[in-house]
């Protein structure tokens, strides 16, 4: 009842005008629900895209830098005399994108086509855990740690399986979605202090699980980065709301529907006759194209109490939906109980729309997460009066 009681205070028209502090960073120029702010913790990155906030208060960032080449770089930001010092940890990394800490403190990365372990006494020395298939269209690793468990996206190598033969459409099959080394699955691995086991596919028919988030209850959510070019079997003029992206609460075992359904389990039209009833729905519909790269539980108790528990999304997509990080009320378990609401933007920076990609809450109440296209590192807070 919290939430939904704070709705209309919280849906106040959103301010553009920004001190140019924000708890003592300077305020990114973008459109902020009432009492929050975004301060600008590093600029000049180039694609940065995974966060992993350290036991010690320092902060991992990974940088893609290129994506036709392995010039990827692991950084280190740590808050020296009242400012964040830059130090890079590895250099020439393959697309790097996720990153988290280990309970025994040592450092997981996700690279293309495999996922590394290192220290950070000897971050040049790295041990590879898992090595992972290729896939053409969508190759960048993303997972998250919960506990000792990484739930591991592996995306889709096709948009919606244009590959498949037409007796193979009428038959309802995609070779690349199916079998133990399918695209467009959650695999999931467990790391056992020596080594990570692989414990199977979790989740089927998920086309490119760029963000995955565990709630403390255990419920396991993700945001689908839906297909593209349905305006061209279904005639429309275009696709600009059409599929929607989706928010899944994944379960062991399910399938969700890449590459025969789309929305609430609608036949997509290159598989018309495919029994899209069997499949599981989505726990809520996203605008279409928003591309959801950002998931995360704004939790703690120092976190924002008009925001506390809310589930938060990054809405990555250059389209007319995206460019913005919203937030949704949430119950005990995770799930959205509310409609969305805009904690920032939409907003262009000094090179284009904004992208928010990964987003990670912090103990001290901030919400990080980066914009890949404008090349900052950002921390969202409650301003300060």
């Amino acid at each position: 009842m919290r939430h939904y009681a704070l709705l209309p205070l919280l849906l106040a028209p959103l301010s553009s005008a920004h001190a140019a502090n924000c708890d003592g960073l300077p305020a990114l120029a973008a459109p902020a629900a009432r009492g929050l702010c975004a301060g600008i913790v590093a600029d000049g990155l180039v694609q940065p895209r995974g966060i992993a906030l350290l036991a010690d208060g320092s902060v991992l960032v990974s940088e893609m830098v290129r994506w036709d080449a392995a010039a990827g770089r692991l950084l280190r930001f740590s808050l020296q005399d009242g400012h964040w010092q830059r130090q890079t940890l590895l250099r020439k990394l393959d697309r790097p994108h996720s990153v988290a800490q280990l309970a025994d403190g040592s450092i997981v990365l996700g690279e293309v086509g495999r996922i590394s372990r290192f220290t950070l006494n000897n971050p040049a020395q790295r041990q590879t855990l898992a090595t992972l298939p290729d896939r053409q269209r969508h190759p960048l690793t993303s997972f998250t740690l919960a506990g000792n468990t990484l739930y591991v996206n592996i995306g889709s190598s096709s948009n919606n399986c244009e590959q498949a033969n037409p007796a193979e459409r009428r038959a309802g099959q995609c070779r690349e979605a199916e079998g133990d080394q399918a695209a467009g699955v959650v695999r999931r691995y467990r790391w056992d202090g020596s080594r990570l086991q692989y414990q199977g596919i979790f989740a089927r028919g998920l086309r490119n699980s760029m963000a995955i988030a565990v709630h403390p209850s255990g419920s396991v959510l993700q945001v689908e980065n839906s297909r593209d070019g349905i305006q061209l079997p279904l005639g429309l003029p275009d696709d600009n709301e059409l599929p929607h992206d989706e928010l899944n609460l994944l379960r062991s075992g399910r399938h969700y529907g890449w590459p025969y359904c789309y929305d609430n389990a609608v036949a997509a039209p290159e598989f018309g006759g495919y029994a899209c009833r069997q499949t599981e729905k989505p726990l809520r519909l996203l605008p279409a194209h928003a591309a959801p790269l950002g998931l995360a539980w704004w939790q703690g108790s120092m976190a924002p109490a008009a925001w506390r528990d809310w589930l938060v999304i990054g809405y990555h997509g250059y389209r007319q939906h995206g460019q913005r990080v919203v937030a949704l009320p949430a119950d005990a378990q995770g799930l959205p109980r509310g409609p969305a609401v805009t904690l920032l933007g939409p907003w262009r920076g000094k090179h284009g729309p904004a992208g928010p990609v990964e987003i990670k809450a912090a103990a001290d109440g901030s919400l990080w997460f980066t914009d890949d296209r404008n090349g900052q590192l950002l921390r969202l807070v409650a301003a300060r009066h």
